[in-house]
């Protein structure tokens, strides 16, 4: 396990994300335990904002658990950085029923700042002393999957035996939507950097991963699988040719409008709401469609 810190955690870059939180294996109560942000080399800067940890008899998406250990905040000082994030938190002492150590960071990635909340749980056991053997969630699970309403039925405690129903969670979209929407995101933001440093190799690179992932936006927000044909885009219209310098400028417009477009369409899934999320990836990819006028 600690190898596993020290891999994901190697130098080279000024951009990273938080992709995990390490935790002990065995925990005691009354004792002081160190909680371990894992961060990962990452393609763009991204803003972390804050960490929170608690403990919990179970996995229920959206809810940390009812024993709170504490909160952090991350901000500058902690956002890119490829060396992981510590803090010690106290444990209770009744921890009796524990079987998770669980955290949520609060970041945001993108030009347009998209916000997205990222929920680990790490499986631990109840002792009588705090080891040194570390488990760990790595990869996480998007919380803003599992918004919650705040006239929902209070979250379980120590003695439930089932999860509570968020109303915010449905089975509207697969599950690993709100994820496809960030990366395509994270591929504009991609293609917008190469058009701006003229840089043609990795702009043809950028623009073919962001076609892709926009793709796969599409078919998991195509629920009814209507295809693209159902978008009733029209060509786009014909345009004045413009100087090399006016078609940069307009092509990352449109890129930014998409990005725009994008977050969106994140509500609209939050929400559930198929209608208007396929009308929004339709606006989107009408966008895209006038990218071929400006950027050749």
């Amino acid at each position: 396990m600690n190898t596993l810190l020290t891999t994901l955690a190697l130098a080279g870059a000024a951009t990273a994300r938080i992709v995990g939180l390490a935790a002990p294996a065995t925990i005691a109560p009354n004792s002081n335990i160190t909680l371990t942000l894992i961060t990962e080399n990452y393609i763009q800067s991204v803003k972390d904002l804050s960490a929170a940890f608690a403990l919990s008899p179970q996995i229920t998406n959206g809810f940390l658990g009812t024993q709170y250990l504490n909160s952090f905040y991350l901000g500058p000082d902690k956002s890119n950085v490829l060396n992981n994030l510590t803090f010690t938190v106290t444990t209770p002492s009744d921890i009796s029923s524990v079987k998770y150590i669980t955290g949520a960071v609060n970041s945001l990635y993108g030009a347009s700042n998209g916000p997205v909340t990222l929920q680990f749980d790490v499986p631990t056991t109840p002792g009588t002393e705090t080891s040194d053997d570390l488990n760990a969630d790595v990869g996480g699970t998007n919380g803003n999957c599992f918004a919650s309403n705040p006239s929902d039925p209070t979250p379980p405690g120590d003695n439930s035996t089932t999860p509570p129903i968020s109303s915010g969670q449905c089975d509207t979209f697969p599950t690993q939507t709100q994820t496809l929407i960030q990366s395509s995101l994270v591929r504009a933001d991609a293609w917008i950097g190469s058009i701006a440093q003229n840089n043609n190799q990795t702009g043809r690179q950028s623009q073919g991963e962001f076609n892709g992932a926009l793709g796969d936006v599409f078919r998991a927000i195509d629920v009814n699988r209507r295809g693209e044909q159902a978008c009733n885009n029209p060509p786009p219209p014909a345009q004045p040719p413009l100087s090399p310098g006016d078609a940069q400028v307009r092509a990352i417009q449109i890129l930014r409008d998409a990005e725009s477009g994008l977050q969106v369409l994140q509500s609209e899934v939050i929400q559930c709401d198929a209608s208007g999320a396929f009308n929004f990836v339709c606006q989107v990819l009408r966008l895209v469609d006038q990218l071929d006028t400006y950027y050749s």
